[in-house]
């Protein structure tokens, strides 16, 4: 490598800066270039494989669940009383009441179901076939021979099987029987069964066009096609394909390549234990590995698109850069030449010239820097800081060579107090310069008021002004009365207060960082104290409470009070929790006000702001810009009302959203003879008596009333828009007695239905 840069000498700027950038842009264009491949590059075998498989697991749950919800169709059918009662009793045939009530049932099923093809009840005893479809039901017969032969599992597995077709020569429709049946106990003899049928075509994988081979299909364990999106391929045998072999020797899911009779392609499968079923989806592979070659020349093109680019761009830059600094490196020459700083007779390039010159004038710039820096107060307030951070100890001669006014390293009294800025958090956050120019102001202030007055030195650090002040021949209330003064004065001159922390005092200067140390501490209790105060370290350690308890009472009631929504008790409540805190060491009480705040919210039920939100953040942080604990327990009343206002919107909004599904569910029910406030609050999941207070509260009626004025309702409807006779529009609003509907009608509105619809009848 050095004997290459040896050889390689670029002594114009324009070649190092087109160089430089060329390198770089052509090293960006290829990394672009590599990852736009791998990127296009994970549209092949692996993705289009785990597509495939999604599609898959989604196709295998939709059916496990519409096999799910046949099995408790056709359980909930063998335990209702008129299903029963229609399939064992004798003489069912002639029962029209019994037939009838048996039909609406299964007609609701076939309503709520739209995966459902048809439901068949047979009966025994009497030989005969009942079902949602006529024509459907007696093309059951054969089925009920073949059960008589075959051991199927009753609320098992679905049985894929073809419909026997009536009047035609095909083998019928594709279903998923479901059975549930009574054999004699002698005999192999059917004595009843209730046969469910579904279709599934429309509810799993979307169908692709057939090319030659199945797309997707499912099998069973016997290699049996039992879906396929062709009429062809239903329930043949696919045993002998080696693919086929490969996925029913494993349950597990797999993907590969397989070659079938000289073609490739990619197979991807999964098992469902539930169905005990195996999807299968087959793509071929010259399709799938089709995007590869264009993706390879997409990546050729653009990879040389760049390099043109990066070259072009290279030298445009170059050509920019390159032009001024010429000009500058021929002035800077001509200055060194001026100033004998360069042979003239040596010929350098203009990155050495421009080099050479800047190295001069950062020789030139320390040296004003160091002689700014050795400034004889620049100095004293370096050495005054190193004091109080404890870096050096006082010596006698420092009085001397730093113009101290107090002797720091004799024995005598000090003070060593801290000057803080209240309420300028929201400032500095807008405006990072203000607190520098804040405490800049205040530094000056500062040592312009005290040294007036009394032997001191003050020195601005980071976020606060420290003093060191001579306390000889000075007693304390003095020293108090000037410091009140000095907080008067700055609050006149700039309308800022300021809060003064003040150390125990020390009787040699190598105690002035322990002092300082102590001086910060007291300061921070400004936070229960409020701004513009002067915190003495002695007096607030009475103040502690050493053994401090966080109120978790108190927060309990907090929280009881919200959660109520007792907004009038929720001031008083956080003044006494608040009151707690007035004995808390300072460190604690940022931790209880967090701790406060993340019980207030993770309590809030449907709250807008969680605990690990932005706006959960945000609060954090506007309550530890806050200086006092009477700001911060003024915020958490707002914040608690708040709280109890969404608690109360959201309640409201919650009702009016069930008040509307009740009554969509009414008006699709009201037509059901059974319906009853039982059934209602079933399907809502309530308990009965709940449900009837609930409706009460949220329709203003009883729910035999409400449901009584919507049958009415539409029993005028249908009286006055359709031609149907009574006892059909009867039956249409829940009663299967005509009598007893013509009854109840005149109770309700004191016309018969017939007088009704005379008079009202244009």
């Amino acid at each position: 490598m050095k004997y290459i840069r040896g050889k390689i000498r670029l002594r114009t700027l324009f070649s190092k800066f087109f160089l430089s950038f060329a390198v770089l842009l052509i090293l960006v264009a290829l990394t672009i270039t590599a990852l736009l491949f791998q990127a296009f590059s994970k549209g092949s075998t692996k993705q289009i494989n785990e597509i495939s498989q999604k599609g898959l697991e989604q196709s295998a749950s939709m059916l496990e669940f519409m096999a799910n919800q046949t099995r408790l169709i056709t359980l909930q059918l063998s335990l209702d009383p008129d299903i029963i009662q229609s399939i064992y009793k004798r003489g069912t045939a002639e029962d029209y009441f019994v037939n009838q009530t048996a039909l609406r049932k299964l007609h609701n099923v076939m309503l709520t179901n739209t995966n459902i093809y048809s439901i068949t009840l047979y009966n025994g005893q009497s030989g005969t076939l009942i079902g949602t479809d006529r024509d459907k039901a007696y093309a059951e017969a054969p089925t009920i021979e073949w059960l008589q032969d075959e051991n199927v599992q009753s609320l098992g597995r679905m049985v894929p099987r073809h419909f026997p077709a009536l009047h035609s020569d095909g083998d019928g429709d594709k279903v998923y029987t479901v059975f549930y049946y009574d054999r004699h106990p002698d005999r192999q003899e059917i004595l009843s069964a209730i046969i469910v049928n579904m279709t599934i075509d429309e509810a799993v994988y979307p169908k692709e066009p057939q090319t030659g081979d199945f797309t997707f299909f499912a099998m069973d364990r016997q290699g049996r096609t039992v879906y396929s999106p062709y009429q062809e391929g239903f329930l043949s045998n696919l045993s002998s394909r080696s693919d086929v072999q490969r996925i029913l020797s494993s349950r597990a899911s797999s993907s590969f390549v397989s070659v079938e009779d000289g073609a490739e392609a990619l197979v991807s499968s999964t098992y469902s234990e539930q169905l005990d079923w195996y999807f299968v989806s087959l793509i071929p592979y010259k399709t799938a590995m089709a995007p590869i070659t264009e993706v390879r020349r997409t990546s050729i093109i653009i990879c040389l698109l760049l390099l043109l680019l990066a070259c072009c761009i290279s030298a445009a830059l170059s050509g920019i850069l390159s032009s001024p600094l010429k000009k500058l490196a021929r002035n800077a020459q001509s200055y060194q030449l001026r100033n004998a700083e360069l042979p003239s007779n040596e010929s350098l390039s203009e990155m050495e010239i421009l080099t050479s010159f800047y190295s001069n004038m950062m020789i030139q710039f320390d040296k004003l820097k160091a002689s700014s820096r050795l400034s004889r107060k620049s100095m004293k307030a370096e050495y005054v800081k190193e004091l109080l951070q404890g870096i050096r100890q006082p010596e006698s001669a420092d009085r001397e060579m730093y113009q101290l006014m107090p002797d720091l390293a004799g024995p005598t009294k000090l003070y060593v107090a801290v000057l803080k800025l209240d309420g300028i958090r929201e400032r500095e956050m807008r405006e990072p310069e203000f607190g520098h120019q804040a405490h800049e102001l205040l530094s000056r202030l500062a040592e312009s008021y005290m040294q007036q007055r009394m032997a001191c030195e003050v020195v601005k650090l980071e976020q606060e002004v420290a003093m060191v002040i001579s306390g000889e021949d000075l007693e304390w209330p003095v020293l108090l009365e000037v410091l009140r003064g000095l907080q008067q004065e700055i609050v006149s001159q700039y309308s800022f207060s300021i809060s003064v922390g003040v150390g125990c005092p020390i009787t040699e200067g190598i105690e002035i960082s322990e002092a300082y140390l102590k001086a910060k501490e007291a300061i921070q209790y400004r936070l229960i104290q409020g701004k513009g105060h002067i915190l003495v370290y002695d007096e607030m350690l009475k103040l502690v409470n050493g053994g401090f308890e966080y109120p978790y009472d108190k927060q309990k009631r907090l929280l009881e009070v919200i959660r109520e929504g007792k907004e009038d008790k929720v001031e008083s409540v956080v003044a006494d929790l608040f009151q707690s805190l007035h004995r808390a060491p300072y460190s604690m009480i940022r931790l209880s006000v967090q701790q406060l705040l993340f019980s207030i919210v993770t309590a809030e039920t449907d709250a807008s702001i969680s605990t690990v939100s932005t706006g959960f953040m945000d609060i954090l942080s506007v309550l530890q810009r806050m200086d006092s604990l009477s700001e911060m327990q003024e915020w958490f009343v707002a914040f608690g009302k708040a709280s109890i206002q969404r608690s109360k919107v959201n309640k409201k909004q919650m009702k009016s959203e069930l008040a509307a599904e009740i009554a969509a569910f009414l008006e699709e029910q009201y037509g059901n003879a059974e319906l009853s406030i039982e059934i209602a609050a079933e399907h809502f999941r309530y308990n009965g008596v709940y449900f009837g207070r609930l409706f009460k509260e949220l329709f203003n009626q009883l729910f035999l009333e409400y449901v009584t004025e919507l049958r009415i309702r539409k029993a005028n409807e249908y009286l006055l828009t359709t031609k149907l006779m009574v006892k059909e529009i009867g039956r249409k609003v829940g009663f299967l007695n005509p009598s007893y509907f013509v009854t109840w009608y005149k109770k309700q509105t004191g016309l018969a239905p017939s007088e009704y619809r005379k008079k009202h009848k244009r």
